[in-house]
């Protein structure tokens, strides 16, 4: 609701550099962004909880056929090979790679599903004006899952594999590719046009009382407020008290506990994991029966030497480039914390959130070679097996996702000594 004019000012808490903000509602065709850090805190969507259960019910109904029914086929010399994306998931289980799949199985197909499902049932509810507790645990459960379903990963690795494979063989496009690609637009589109506050809003049974702004502090930890980080209700909390939040009982915290440890052993981790899943081969093709090995870069040099250079951009991004930078990002952000660099914190700020963005798109290679093991089946002539570093490539792929998931943005404000406002400041709003 937009604040009256006579009305107290209502606190609200940047999740990213916890600055003390006054909340607005930001009009039609507008965003809410904080004015020291530029984190976006609000986008007003029209019709979002009517669109959600459209989109996500569509998203389901294709789900079936997507996963199930057969998603290409190669032809070699009148060999066919095909396969469905839910037999590709298990290749890996099926050479011994249990560890990589479980990770494409949960990232490829069950979360993917829970995330559909979850939208379907919070839109419902909220959409025949029916909320319950149970719902509030649902849109919780969402929002900690949702960077963990990767369909649009999983469709970019499906465009590589069939650039790799049209040279070498006949492709026939079968119902599970469209049906795949309809989830997957139907899955982005569900979560673009969910509205985060409007949905928590809505199913909060009770009204807080307005909380007191204290206009001599700077952020909330000054004035003693916490952000929940799972529906960013502004609370009340004392350091060292335990509490959970009353609209969605999420843990509440001042900051993370223990985040930089945490976050240091496991960029540490994926530093070690980042030898062998580079230097080790990631996957093997046998010709004739004859075996050939090659790891990441030898695949990004094939794709280069055949005149694929868009794929192979892609794939020296996604597989070389963007673990580099994730872990010395990491490794940037956390040394600014330890030695207390007030510099550039806004950059450092915004570099953080690419990485998490970009942190999943690693998993590209791993999804790839999964299609692949799954399709080019065609026994004595030619057999594509999963090599050791899939395993180690993974590793770091989990270790630099749960680093910044571990990681509190917060603290790189706390130590940077910035100077934002004396006076509580509006969310800055944009168009």
């Amino acid at each position: 609701m937009p604040i009256e004019k006579n009305s107290p000012p209502v606190p609200a808490l940047c999740p990213d550099c916890d600055l003390l903000l006054t909340s607005i509602d930001p009009p039609p065709g507008h965003t809410v962004r904080c004015p020291r850090c530029g984190r976006r805190l609000h986008k007003w969507k029209v019709h979002s909880i009517e669109k959600t259960l459209a989109i996500s019910l569509t998203g389901l109904l294709l789900y079936i056929p997507a996963n199930f029914m057969p998603l290409l086929t190669f032809d070699i010399l009148g060999l066919n090979s095909s396969s469905s994306l839910f037999d590709s998931t298990l290749t890996m289980f099926q050479q011994g790679q249990d560890a990589v799949g479980i990770m494409v199985i949960l990232s490829g197909f069950i979360f993917p599903l829970l995330i559909l499902s979850l939208l379907l049932a919070v839109s419902s509810g909220l959409y025949f004006n029916r909320p319950t507790s149970w719902m509030s645990r649902l849109l919780r459960w969402y929002h900690h899952l949702a960077e963990w379903a990767m369909t649009d990963v999983y469709l970019i690795g499906v465009f590589v594999t069939i650039i790799k494979m049209s040279h070498m063989a006949e492709i026939e496009f079968n119902t599970g590719f469209f049906c795949f690609v309809g989830v997957v637009l139907a899955t982005i589109a569900a979560q673009s046009t969910m509205d985060h506050h409007l949905f928590w809003s809505r199913l909060e049974s009770t009204k807080t009382p307005p909380l007191p702004v204290d206009s001599s502090a700077e952020t909330g930890a000054e004035a003693g407020l916490c952000l929940c980080p799972t529906c960013e209700k502004t609370l009340p909390l004392s350091p060292g008290r335990e509490q959970n939040c009353p609209r969605c009982g999420q843990h509440l915290h001042l900051r993370k506990k223990d985040s930089l440890s945490r976050t240091w052993a496991l960029i540490l981790t994926a530093i070690i994991l980042t030898l062998p899943a580079n230097l080790l081969p990631i996957m093997e093709v046998e010709y004739f029966g004859v075996p050939d090995r090659s790891t990441i870069m030898d695949g990004i040099i094939y794709f280069f030497q055949e005149g694929s250079y868009g794929i192979g951009a892609i794939i020296l991004t996604a597989s070389i480039l963007v673990p580099l930078f994730k872990i010395v990002g990491m490794i940037l952000i956390l040394l600014t914390i330890h030695f207390h660099w007030p510099g550039w914190l806004r950059h450092k700020a915004l570099m953080f959130r690419f990485i998490e963005f970009i942190g999943r798109w690693s998993m590209l290679d791993i999804f790839v070679i999964a299609l692949l093991c799954a399709l080019v089946r065609f026994g004595f002539l030619s057999t594509i097996n999963v090599a050791p570093a899939a395993f180690y490539f993974t590793g770091v792929v989990l270790c630099t996702m749960f680093a910044a998931i571990n990681f509190d943005p917060r603290l790189l404000w706390d130590a940077g000594n910035s100077s934002p406002p004396k006076d509580v400041p509006d969310a800055t709003t944009c168009s």
